[in-house]
C-alpha cells in the first residue's frame, strides 16, 4: 500500500490511495484544471503495480504526476515528433517536491521501444532504474497544444497516443550530470 504522508490518510484499498494522491494532486492545482488533473492522475498510475509504488508517499507520488502534467501540459507543433525530456533531482524549495532519486520526465508521441531503449540508455550512463512509470495516453490538445483531454487509450480509440515516461534513477548530485543523461535519453528516443 502506498505510505501516507503525515496527515494523509490513504485508506486500506488501491484505489483509496489512488483517490488521496488525486485530491493532493488537485488540491495544487487552479480550480479550472481539477476535473482534467483527476483524468489524468488516474491514468497516470493506473497500470503501475501497487508493490511499485509502496516505497512512495502520497506526497511524493503527488509531487511526481503534477511535475510531469506541468512539464507535458502544453506540447506545441515544434515537438511533434521528437521527445521533451527534463532531468530534475527534485527538492521541495526548487521544484515543491522531493524525491531520493533524480527523475526523467518524458512525453513524446507513442511508437514501440521507448521503454527499452530509455532504459538502456540509463545503464549505458551507468546509472540503476528504480522505477519507471509508463502510461500511454490518449490525449486531445488544442491549437496551442493544450491538453484539453486524456483518457486509456480503450476509451478513446480515435484520438492521438502519447507515451509518458517517469523514470527514477539514482541521485545525480552533479548538476552538470543532468543536462547529458537528458541529452542521451534524447538521442535514443530520436533514433526510435
Amino acid at each position: 500500500m502506498i505510505k501516507p504522508a503525515a496527515g494523509d490518510r490513504a485508506g486500506a484499498t488501491d484505489s483509496a490511495a489512488l483517490d488521496a494522491v488525486a485530491a493532493r494532486v488537485c488540491a495544487q492545482a487552479q480550480p479550472a484544471d481539477r476535473t482534467l488533473l483527476d483524468a489524468f492522475v488516474r491514468q497516470y498510475y493506473r497500470q503501475v503495480d501497487p508493490e511499485d509504488l509502496a516505497a512512495h508517499s502520497v506526497e511524493e507520488l503527488a509531487g511526481a504526476a503534477l511535475s510531469h502534467w506541468q512539464f507535458g501540459r502544453v506540447r506545441g507543433e515544434a515537438d511533434r515528433g521528437r521527445a521533451r525530456v527534463r532531468v530534475l533531482s527534485p527538492a521541495a524549495a526548487e521544484h515543491g517536491w522531493t524525491s531520493r532519486h533524480t527523475v526523467i520526465e518524458i512525453v513524446n508521441d507513442d511508437m514501440p521501444f521507448l521503454v527499452d531503449s530509455a532504459s538502456m540508455e540509463v545503464n549505458r550512463q551507468g546509472l540503476t532504474l528504480h522505477l519507471i512509470v509508463h502510461p500511454v495516453l490518449a490525449v486531445e490538445r488544442d491549437a496551442s497544444g493544450a491538453l484539453q483531454r486524456v483518457a486509456a487509450r480503450r476509451d478513446a480509440p480515435e484520438l492521438p497516443r502519447e507515451s509518458w515516461m517517469h523514470i527514477e534513477v539514482d541521485r545525480q548530485v552533479d548538476a552538470a550530470s543532468r543536462p547529458h543523461l537528458a541529452a542521451g535519453i534524447a538521442r535514443v528516443l530520436a533514433d526510435v
